[in-house]
């Protein structure tokens, strides 16, 4: 078996001269994920999750016939320098929630296109709004053979927990069994997703979902698995046959942008006792629930109980987040190791002798998880302090 890094949520901006993903930036393009972005943080898989849009599947096209590619016979895509390319297709389904389906092959993309054709608005656009429900996306994906995963759970902005239902196999039953997989979204981690009780059925993924080159691998997952190809990341998934997930790393919940509830009347993040469900001060209900604040309020545990098997989650903050690490530091280690080396594998005498003790110093607080957070909430992120104490 081998180790793999993977961040499987990232958006492209602009394909073949066409908007893809209005809220990305435009320099996000598939060439440049795959052979400058993939290789400068250190992924050996990545997921582009507009793989759909019509834009997008002709660049994969365009770049299978240079070959720059290489279509896999156990599914996935090879990029020449090594990356495998996870094609996949977020969706926003009937019940207003974001749904990914990572499909094997170019096939596949094609006939995951001709069922939603008449269904969205515009097939160029990413994550469009579909006149197709949760179940009927489910078996889409299952019938295309490919691997079906909720977006970002928890988040008040479209994640399935978050705004559409408190249990999953109340609104879909029997299907329940089908999902295996659940992204936590950058406002969760593992502690808080295993205090209810149903998410022992599913096999957690940290993603960076990137709408800039810079938040490319803001999370990662570490892969076990026997080669690179799609098959092998199912079973890797589905913790089949020694093929795992050995490993979440992700920002502190507080760092994301949904941590905590805010009230946007009183322009305020609540840091007070959870769940907050209303303004305590203007007394509105109008808030935007925090991811927090809303696992605190359909929570079946109020200590998580983690399944057997449960990978640990590491907390991990990008180079550009960390207090004191600027450009020129930055640039120092970057262009000695990628940043999942730098982050995860150098040590901390390396370090220093490339930048100094204070960056070091910084670095193992991050490690350590003794980095002071300023909680993030209603589209604010979060930040690390400056000058933290970590003594």
């Amino acid at each position: 078996m081998q180790k793999f890094y993977g961040d499987f949520h990232i958006h492209i901006g602009r394909a073949g001269g066409k908007a893809v993903k209005i809220t990305a930036s435009d320099q996000l393009q598939l060439h440049s994920i795959l052979f400058e972005d993939a290789p400068r943080k250190g992924l050996d898989v990545i997921g582009i999750v507009d793989s759909g849009s019509l834009a997008v599947s002709r660049e994969i096209e365009e770049l299978l016939e240079k070959g720059d590619l290489k279509a896999l016979p156990r599914g996935g895509f090879l990029a020449k320098n090594g990356v495998l390319f996870i094609p996949g297709c977020e969706i926003e389904s009937r019940e207003g929630i974001h749904l990914i389906a990572y499909l094997p092959d170019l096939n596949s993309i094609y006939k995951w296109q001709a069922f939603f054709q008449s269904r969205v608005h515009n097939m160029y656009l990413s994550t469009q709004r579909a006149n197709a429900g949760f179940i009927e996306i489910l078996n889409l994906c299952l019938l295309l053979d490919g691997i079906f995963c909720p977006a970002h759970a928890f988040t008040p902005h479209k994640g399935m927990y978050g705004v559409w239902t408190d249990r999953l196999e109340k609104e879909i039953e029997y299907n329940f069994t089908k999902v295996k997989v659940l992204e936590l979204g950058l406002s969760a981690d593992t502690d808080m997703a295993d205090r209810i009780a149903e998410t022992r059925a599913f096999t957690f993924l940290t993603n960076s979902d990137a709408h800039s080159s810079v938040n490319i691998g803001r999370e990662y997952n570490l892969l076990r698995m026997a080669d690179k190809n799609f098959e092998e990341f199912r079973m890797c998934l589905e913790n089949r046959d020694g093929r795992k997930v050995e490993a979440n790393f992700g920002l502190h919940p507080m760092l994301g942008k949904y941590h905590r509830s805010y009230c946007p009347d009183c322009d305020i993040i609540f840091d007070g006792p959870a769940a907050v469900l209303c303004c305590d001060r203007c007394k509105s209900d109008k808030i935007v629930m925090g991811v927090y604040d809303r696992i605190l309020q359909i929570q079946d545990y109020q200590t998580p109980r983690h399944p057997a098997g449960r990978p640990p989650y590491y907390y991990r903050v990008p180079l550009k987040g960390l207090p004191g690490i600027g450009p020129k530091t930055s640039q120092l280690l970057l262009q000695v190791y990628n940043e999942i080396e730098v982050l995860e594998e150098l040590s901390l005498d390396q370090i220093e002798r490339l930048v100094g003790q204070k960056s070091a110093d910084t670095i193992k607080g991050m490690r350590d998880n003794s980095l002071q957070i300023i909680p993030g909430g209603g589209g604010k992120y979060g930040k690390v302090k400056k000058n933290t104490d970590r003594n």
